[in-house]
C-alpha cells in the first residue's frame, strides 16, 4: 500500500510539473501571438504607465494534500517578459493666436511644447519648415530668425530670452537634441525675421520633432524595433508615426509704439525751478502708435522711485483728470505706482499721461 502511495504521489508531481511547463510554454505562445498582432491593435489601447525595460515576472505555485499527507507545494518557473518602449512625441503649437510682428522686423517668437508621450527616455531632433505648402493665397514666408532659427527654454525666466543672463539656449541639431524622459516636455522658439509685406498679411512656419531611434521616424504604427528600446527593450513606434509637427503663424500688423517720459516742471519750496528736497516735479508720459493694426489691453504702469512722494490726485489722461483709487475710471496709485489701462488702441493714437511727485 506504502509503494502505491508513493508511486501515486510520484505520478501527480511529474504530471504537475508537466503541466507547468505547458502552462508557461502556453504563456509564452501567447505573449508572441500578441506582439505579432500589435500592429492592429486600437492607437487609444496603448499604456505608457510601465516605464519601458522593466521586467516583470511572476510565479504560480500548487499546493496539494494526499489523503492526510500534506505534500510540498510545486511552483512553475517563472513567467518573465519586458516591458517594450513606446516612441510618441506631441507637439502642440502654444502661442493663443497668430503673433502680431511689425513689417520688416527681427527675431520673433512662436511657442511650441514638445512632449513625450511615451514610456522610455527618448531623444528628438527638430526642423523648421518656412511656408509649409501648400501656402494660403496672401500669405508670406518668414525668414529664419538672425540671431538663430530654434531655441530650447532653458527655465530661467518666462517668455524666450534672446540675451542675458537668462538667455535661452540656441538649438544645434545632433548637439543639444531635446533627450525627455515619459511624459517630460520642453518648450521651444522658433525665431524668425518678418520681411516687408502687407499689412494684415500672415505667415506661417512648421516645426517638426522625430525620434532619433534609428528606424522609428516615419515608420508605421506598431512597428516593433528590436533592442532598440530603453534598457535594450523593442522600440515600438506608436501612433504618431514616432514623430509630431505642429504650425504657428505670425500676422504683420505695420503697428508701432513708442513710449517716452521726461520731467514738464520743476516747482522748488521757494517758487524756483531748484531741483532741491520738497521741490514738485511734473512728470509727462507719451504712448505713440504709428503704423496700421490695434494695441490690444495696452497698459502703463510706473513705479515712483523711493526718493520720491506722489501728490495725490494729480493724475491726468489727455488732460482730464482721473482719481487715485481703483474705481471706474482708467488710472490708479496703488503700492507706489501710477497705472493707467487704454484698452484697445487703434493706430494711429498719441496719449499723454501726466502726474506730480515731490522730492523727499
Amino acid at each position: 500500500m506504502k509503494i502505491q502511495l508513493k508511486r501515486a504521489a510520484y505520478d501527480a508531481s511529474n504530471i504537475l510539473a508537466l503541466a507547468n511547463i505547458f502552462n508557461f510554454r502556453l504563456h509564452l505562445i501567447r505573449i508572441s501571438f500578441l506582439s505579432l498582432c500589435l500592429p492592429f491593435v486600437p492607437l487609444n489601447s496603448w499604456a505608457v504607465g510601465t516605464t519601458a525595460g522593466f521586467t516583470i515576472s511572476n510565479t504560480a505555485t500548487l499546493s496539494y494534500s494526499i489523503g492526510a499527507t500534506v505534500e510540498p507545494s510545486i511552483t512553475s518557473l517563472p513567467a518573465t517578459f519586458q516591458v517594450d518602449e513606446l516612441i510618441q512625441p506631441v507637439l502642440t503649437w502654444q502661442d493663443a493666436s497668430a503673433v502680431s510682428v511689425n513689417t520688416p522686423s527681427t527675431n520673433q517668437a512662436l511657442t511650441f511644447l514638445l512632449t513625450n508621450s511615451g514610456n522610455g527616455q527618448e531623444a528628438f531632433s527638430l526642423t523648421r519648415t518656412n511656408g509649409p505648402l501648400p501656402l494660403p493665397a496672401g500669405n508670406y514666408t518668414p525668414l529664419d530668425g538672425t540671431i538663430g532659427s530654434l531655441y530650447l527654454e532653458n527655465n530661467l525666466q518666462t517668455g524666450f530670452q534672446a540675451s542675458g543672463p537668462n538667455a535661452d539656449t540656441a538649438y544645434v541639431g545632433g548637439t543639444n537634441d531635446p533627450d525627455l524622459a515619459p511624459d517630460a516636455g520642453q518648450i521651444i522658439y522658433v525665431i524668425s525675421d518678418t520681411p516687408t509685406v502687407t499689412n494684415n498679411t500672415q505667415g506661417e512656419v512648421l516645426l517638426s520633432a522625430a525620434s532619433l531611434t534609428v528606424g522609428a521616424a516615419g515608420a508605421l504604427p506598431g512597428t516593433g524595433l528590436a533592442g532598440l528600446g530603453q534598457g535594450g527593450s523593442f522600440a515600438v513606434v506608436g501612433g504618431t508615426n514616432a514623430q509630431s509637427s505642429a504650425t504657428g503663424s505670425y500676422i504683420a500688423s505695420g503697428l508701432m509704439l513708442v513710449v517716452n517720459k521726461t520731467v514738464l516742471g520743476t516747482i522748488d519750496p521757494n517758487g524756483g525751478a531748484v531741483v532741491m528736497p520738497g521741490a514738485v516735479m511734473t512728470y509727462q508720459i507719451t504712448a505713440t502708435l504709428t503704423g496700421t493694426g490695434t494695441a490690444a489691453n495696452l497698459v502703463l504702469t510706473d513705479p515712483l522711485p523711493a526718493e520720491t512722494t506722489y501728490v495725490p490726485g494729480s493724475i491726468t489722461v489727455d488732460g482730464t483728470a482721473r482719481t487715485d483709487a481703483i474705481d471706474a475710471d482708467n488710472a490708479q496709485f496703488f503700492a507706489s505706482t501710477i497705472s493707467v489701462s487704454l484698452g484697445d488702441v487703434a493706430s494711429p493714437a498719441n496719449v499723454v499721461i501726466t502726474f506730480r511727485a515731490t522730492i523727499n
